[in-house]
């Protein structure tokens, strides 16, 4: 059975959201290198690279196990090399680090768990048991990355943190919250792995205001007032 346009557009952006991620860890790779991070940070930023081409093949997959073989991804693959950076390797590093994984990842994983708790689809509780389970490695790296680059420049980086943080949550906000009328889901879509917009925007204030900006205050990163 065909699921409906919603459904299938959701996984089909999760598709390309999971090749974007691939994309941007590894422009991360190339900066733990390039300032000389440890090793086993750089062997994690690899696993994610593969992880999050993993979670494009299975979100694919489960795009076509829900009828959706004839919808077109429309990937562009310009977009993937991301926006020049014009500042140093570190300060790039650190943005990257802030926003994909200290704000992306730690929102990511109570989000993926809402959906997979609401999920009876079998395609897609596979998929999201397997990029739910990723994604808390995911997380882990990004505040340890974070620490990591604090130990390099003690001052610097959470001085370059504190100016930068509250722009990286509110790009994120964009993405999960929606002002006016929002359609309520079906059922069938919520067995499909979709949640309801207003549970987004919930899910990413309650994380930003329990988790995020806690363990930023605890690594002496504070966003102005």
């Amino acid at each position: 059975m065909r699921a409906s346009a919603r459904v299938r557009a959701e996984w089909a952006n999760r598709v390309r959201a999971e090749y974007g991620s691939a994309a941007l860890t590894a422009r991360v790779v190339h900066g733990l290198i390039a300032t000389g991070m440890p090793r086993p940070l750089i062997d994690t930023a690899l696993r994610i690279v593969r992880d999050e081409l993993d979670h494009a093949a299975i979100s694919h997959s489960t795009l076509v196990a829900l009828g959706g073989e004839e919808d077109a991804l429309n990937i562009d693959v310009a977009q993937l090399a991301g926006p020049a950076h014009p500042a140093p390797v570190l300060a790039g590093l650190t943005e990257n680090i802030l926003g994909a994984f200290c704000v992306g990842e730690t929102v990511a994983v109570p989000l993926f768990a809402a959906m997979r708790a609401g999920t009876t689809q079998p395609d897609a509780q596979a998929a999201l048991d397997r990029i739910l389970r990723d994604e808390a490695v995911h997380r882990a790296f990004g505040w340890e990355t974070l620490e990591a680059l604090i130990a390099m420049d003690p001052k610097g980086v959470p001085a370059f943190a504190s100016v930068r943080i509250d722009g990286l949550i509110a790009a994120s906000r964009r993405a999960y919250v929606v002002d006016g009328a929002l359609p309520v889901l079906e059922e069938a879509e919520r067995a499909a792995g979709l949640i309801d917009l207003t549970d987004y925007a919930r899910i990413f204030e309650d994380c930003v205001r329990e988790s995020i900006l806690p363990r930023f205050a605890a690594l002496g990163i504070f966003p102005p007032r």
